[in-house]
């Protein structure tokens, strides 16, 4: 991308920043609610034209075997597909592999960072389907879907109180301790403009098995997010910063974060569990590179211990996405997403 089209671009959503603040104090919006905004965008995924604004990596980006790409599938709306190795290559520099994701690439503007507001918005909505599923009939499916979150809001209006101590917190919202089948398992991961750029807010997205590979829309409050950083439970639990939301993104991972009883400091190497951005600092064309951005790329000026190969395993993944929304009220759903 030139100098001269960021720069147009950038300017663009300058102008959108100033414009939508003018409407708020024209409007006089003291106390503004979900009802008088309607369901907030964050992005949809439906033209190609849509693709370029969203990065991917994997730990292929620091010598794993993941892969992954985006697209657009027969129905022209998004898909997030690839396969997860938890394979270590010989002479890797990483002691663990099989991660792969995407986010929106950041939104710079005159101002600053352009972020989402989503302080009248609760709940995040995203229109998703797992497309290698097989649909499961029976009752005890369904519950067994709702018990672990659901995938509408109602589910998500009943949820847990998500006060409390950081790894209570995180058993829910991260499916720590869980009996399941090993293979990939999908998180929904959310960076606000904060001043601790590694810091990652992260929860599972549990999608109800009843469906198979049908559409699903699948609902988060907020507020059960779980602070990670580097891929560890953070003992210190802090709000999210809800009115500057920076990027949103899902990853599809073999491990889930490590709960803070376990938590031991990260080694140098040591991957992310999605897409926390690095707080080294990098000039202005590198800033949305993933592999800079998220700090999934090892340092390659320093020699590091050389490793045997470890066997692992490989799995393939398939996520469909159409859009992603904010929302306040269930009818604000009515009609944004398609059939």
């Amino acid at each position: 991308m030139s100098l001269l089209r960021s720069f147009g671009q950038a300017l663009q959503r300058s102008v959108e920043v100033a414009r939508d603040e003018t409407a708020k104090m024209m409007r006089m919006e003291i106390s503004p609610t979900s009802k008088n905004q309607g369901a907030l965008l964050i992005y949809a995924m439906t033209q190609p034209a849509h693709l370029s604004n969203f990065a991917t990596g994997s730990d292929s980006d620091i010598g794993g075997l993941s892969q992954c790409r985006l697209g657009l599938d027969e129905s022209s709306r998004g898909r997030f597909y690839g396969t997860l190795s938890s394979q270590v290559p010989r002479g890797g520099k990483i002691e663990k592999s099989g991660y792969a994701g995407f986010r929106n690439r950041n939104r710079p503007t005159l101002f600053g960072n352009q972020c989402w507001d989503t302080t009248v918005h609760p709940y995040l909505a995203l229109r998703v389907r797992n497309k290698l599923a097989k649909k499961s009939v029976g009752a005890d499916k369904v519950e067994k879907a709702d018990a672990h979150g659901g995938s509408g809001l109602r589910a998500a209006l009943h949820a847990s109180d998500p006060s409390g101590p950081a790894a209570s917190r995180a058993v829910h919202a991260l499916g720590l301790g869980r009996k399941e089948l090993p293979g990939p398992k999908f998180f929904v991961n959310i960076q606000t403009d904060g001043p601790v750029t590694s810091d990652l807010f992260q929860h599972r997205l549990y999608l109800d098995e009843s469906k198979g590979s049908d559409w699903q829309t699948v609902v988060i409050p907020f507020d059960d997010f779980v602070l990670t950083n580097t891929g560890q439970v953070s003992n210190s639990q802090v709000s999210m910063m809800r009115e500057k939301i920076r990027t949103v993104g899902i990853s599809a991972v073999l491990d889930v974060p490590v709960p803070p009883s376990a938590s031991k400091p990260p080694s140098k190497d040591a991957p992310p569990s999605a897409l926390s951005r690095s707080s080294r600092s990098t000039d202005a064309a590198q800033e949305d590179d993933w592999a800079v951005d998220g700090d999934l790329r090892a340092d390659g000026g320093e020699e590091g211990p050389i490793r045997g190969s470890k066997r692992g395993a490989t799995y393939n993944f398939d996520l469909g996405l159409e859009s992603v929304y904010a929302v306040g009220e269930l009818d604000e759903l009515d009609g944004v997403f398609q059939s």
